[in-house]
């Protein structure tokens, strides 16, 4: 069973960036069952690896539209994607210094992370770029 479900009431609104949610989820999803089924560290990070480096890319996207829109909330949601950034980051870096497994904290912390995300920061977006012809 996966850890996290797509919605539509996750859907923003914007097609590219439902599809970066819908990955991210995947990707998610990818790193419970490794850790869940028993899979060896290298394995696991490798994973955590991928979600880190995808959750960048999906943001490099989402502040190119911003920019490009002239966002009024832009700064404080760079500043949510620094702070997340950085949090994943620690994460990953955590797990390669100690070699050991990738526990159920970060999968708790990596699911609530993109519900808020998703849900409450990223839904803020959706009526100012729909209203300038992003979909």
């Amino acid at each position: 069973m996966p850890l996290i479900e797509w919605k539509d009431d996750m859907s923003v609104g914007i097609d590219e960036f439902d599809s970066h949610h819908k990955r991210l989820i995947q990707l998610i999803n990818k790193l419970n069952d490794s850790i869940m089924s028993g899979d060896s560290y290298t394995v696991s990070s490798e994973v955590l690896a991928e979600v880190a480096n995808y959750t960048l890319y999906h943001f490099f996207a989402e502040e190119e539209a911003m920019r490009k829109y002239s966002y009024p909330e832009y700064d404080s949601h760079r500043k949510e994607h620094i702070d997340l950034t950085e949090k994943t980051l620690g994460l990953l870096q955590e797990s390669y210094n100690s070699k050991e497994s990738i526990g159920p904290e970060v999968l708790a912390f990596l699911k609530e992370w993109l519900r808020h995300h998703i849900l409450e920061t990223d839904k803020q977006y959706s009526p100012f770029l729909n209203a300038r012809g992003l979909f």
